[in-house]
């Protein structure tokens, strides 16, 4: 009987325990799809397959046989890191987005004011946001357009924060050390320097440098350097051992944490003479979370690092290998923390980025014989910096790989591509010399008496007429509205160059052609484009280096913002917008360039997925940056949002 009763309570507290917890009834759980975007910005589609098929990229290569990759891609119009990021994040436009460049003019300030695209949020939520208000955890991880200074981004949010001093090469001055507290044992006298940094709106930092010798040789060699703020030596002081990186952390202005890291190279190892130091810039980040993720992150990962120095490299002052590993430690510092978040707290969706591949084809693409400087020697030379980018993506994307779980889907994205620049536009000196824009006895613009204003961006500009109803001591009356665009849009219809090297181009495009054709096998895009360039820059004196003049109007699918200007100007191949007014054509002020028509080869994105829900080995036709976020919103099984154009494309949509 007792038996009886024993079983019979049994089987009551099973049954309240399925009533309670459906899931245990239900039988196996079903685990719900997380997503990894990850950024690289500036990556090319056909440079990418170019390294692929030359087996550079071995981790991406693994990620297209398990997963989907994009034969031709697309980004929007413009093809800018500011608006594609915004297009990637929300499946919208410019448009819509309001992220119409990566600066512009806005109404009611004077018309000089330029707006920073990557200060400024977005008029539609990204992906992100709608994510979380349907009951998902994201974060965002240095990602254009999650800048927790412009509100709440994803629950755990990581973005880019302020320089608080610029980097330096300090010559250090050693003298017998003394007031040092807990100095290790030194077989040589102790030696100290130190340092001033001046930090920008707040407190200076003096940084005493102590010099140890550890090895105990009767010979006076100083390898170790304790770097300390009070010469308390404790766990919050840096040593560096010979000639490696070491970094120091700095509580700056309202307790936030930055860093520097430095390198000591002394020349001599007894000190007798100056020991060379040079240190990045002084960092910080903006880092949000629930309570406690700020300390987290400082305890595991210390301070938001540099993201490069180029302007050190120039002066001389590291060499390009110590370039790199300054770039390399941003980018694996940014996957580190990405990755550790997913471990840690695991959320369903995280979205980090990538900036080197960009800024090493803005520095050094160096392809096309117009360039400033060209020659195959450098060409060559600067071709292998662009691929260390990449293959410093591809370590990223093992690394990614490697963090993947069952339910996990990985995304690879650009924002857009890159050409060659060869030359430089001043659509401000075309203004000016039609009476539209006036300066000042100095060069400055008078926008008191100017009817328009032109706001570059690579290769794109807005220009903006100074009109009365819409702009701060605005000349322009809405009677004239009409007639002065007539008179812009005919300035620049109208606009031609100097052809340059018609000879060496040709025969430059036909290599360009027969190089594509060779990774991309036959594409009439691709001829058209070559075939219509050779052209363009054979025949005659002169060419025009416009290819759109747009007038824009609210229902320009594209433009159709107010933080448009009244006509768009979309610079020919090889073309790069300035502004300034002294001249119309200059050498191009940077070799790499984008924001043109997001059609041509060059300024193609990337695209790759892999996950359960994506098939594996397959090539797609065609992909859009649009289409990212409708698929991120069909992988996490959430509603996406009416101003969402495209659908996604998961499995069911093939």
């Amino acid at each position: 009987m007792l038996k009886k009763r024993i079983v019979f309570a049994g089987l009551i507290s099973i049954s309240l325990l399925l009533i309670k917890n459906p899931a245990y009834a239900a039988g196996p759980e079903t685990k719900e799809n997380k997503v990894v975007l990850i950024s690289f910005d500036g990556m090319r589609n056909d440079l990418t397959k170019q390294y692929l098929k030359e087996d550079k990229l071995p981790h991406i290569k693994k990620l297209a046989e398990n997963g989907v990759m994009a034969k031709t891609t697309s980004t929007i119009t413009p093809s800018l890191t500011a608006p594609s990021h915004a297009a990637i994040a929300t499946g919208a436009r410019p448009s819509k987005t309001g992220i119409v460049s990566n600066q512009w003019h806005e109404s009611k300030k004077i018309l000089t004011n330029k707006d920073d695209a990557f200060q400024t949020e977005s008029a539609v939520p990204p992906v992100w946001t709608e994510a979380e208000k349907q009951g998902k955890t994201t974060a965002t991880i240095a990602f254009p357009g999650a800048n927790p200074k412009d509100g709440k981004q994803g629950d755990y949010s990581i973005f880019y924060g302020e320089t608080w001093s610029p980097a330096a090469l300090e010559s250090l001055q050693f003298k017998q050390a003394a007031d040092w507290n807990n100095s290790p044992r030194s077989f040589s006298p102790l030696k100290e320097s130190s340092i001033p940094i001046k930090v920008e709106n707040g407190k200076n930092h003096m940084i005493h440098i102590l010099a140890v010798d550890s090895t105990d040789d009767h010979k006076q060699n100083y390898d170790d350097f304790i770097l300390s703020e009070d010469k308390e030596i404790d766990k919050s002081d840096s040593t560096s051992r010979g000639k490696k990186w070491e970094s120091l952390a700095l509580n700056i202005k309202d307790n936030k944490t930055a860093g520097f890291w430095f390198k000591i190279r002394s020349k001599n190892d007894d000190l007798t003479d100056s020991a060379p130091m040079y240190r990045t810039a002084v960092t910080s980040g903006l880092v949000r979370g629930p309570k406690g993720f700020t300390d987290e992150i400082k305890r595991n990962f210390g301070f938001f690092p540099i993201q490069d120095d180029n302007p050190s490299l120039e002066k001389g002052w590291i060499t390009r290998k110590e370039y790199e590993e300054i770039s390399s430690r941003f980018v694996m510092w940014i996957t580190d923390v990405s990755l550790y978040i997913k471990q840690k707290h695991n959320p369903d969706l995280v979205m980090f980025y990538a900036p080197q591949i960009d800024h090493e084809q803005h520095k050094y693409l160096l392809s096309d014989p117009r360039q400033p400087g060209y020659s195959e020697q450098k060409s060559k030379e600067y071709s292998k910096y662009i691929e260390w980018s990449y293959r410093l993506a591809d370590q990223v994307v093992g690394k990614t790989m490697k963090s993947l779980k069952e339910n996990d889907h990985l995304l690879i994205v650009s924002d857009h591509g890159m050409e060659p620049a060869h030359s430089t536009l001043e659509p401000n000196k075309l203004l000016k010399d039609a009476g539209l824009l006036k300066v000042d006895k100095h060069n400055q613009i008078d926008y008191k008496h100017s009817k328009a204003y032109s706001v570059p961006s690579s290769s794109i500009a807005h220009v903006y007429i100074n009109l009365k109803s819409r702009e701060k001591n605005g000349v322009v009356s809405p009677e004239e509205y009409d007639s002065v665009r007539a008179e812009i849009m005919d300035t620049f219809k109208q606009a031609e160059v100097k052809r340059q090297k018609k000879g060496a181009v040709a025969a430059h495009e036909l290599k360009e052609l027969y190089a594509g054709l060779r990774v991309e096998g036959f594409s009439v895009n691709l001829v058209k484009e070559h075939t219509r360039n050779m052209w363009d820059n054979t025949f005659g004196d002169k060419v025009h280096p416009f290819e759109e003049i747009i007038k824009v109007t609210p229902d320009n699918k594209n433009f159709g913002h107010p933080n448009s200007g009244d006509v768009v100007l979309v610079g020919a191949p090889g073309f790069i917008m300035g502004s300034s007014t002294d001249s119309l054509v200059k050498p191009a002020i940077e070799l790499g360039t984008h924001g043109g028509n997001p059609s041509r080869e060059k300024l193609r994105p990337v695209f790759f997925a892999a996950g359960q829900e994506f098939p594996k080995h397959k090539k797609i036709d065609s992909m859009t940056n649009l289409k990212v976020a409708p698929t991120i919103y069909e992988l996490l099984e959430i509603k996406k949002p009416s101003f969402v154009e495209k659908r996604g494309l998961t499995k069911y949509h093939y």
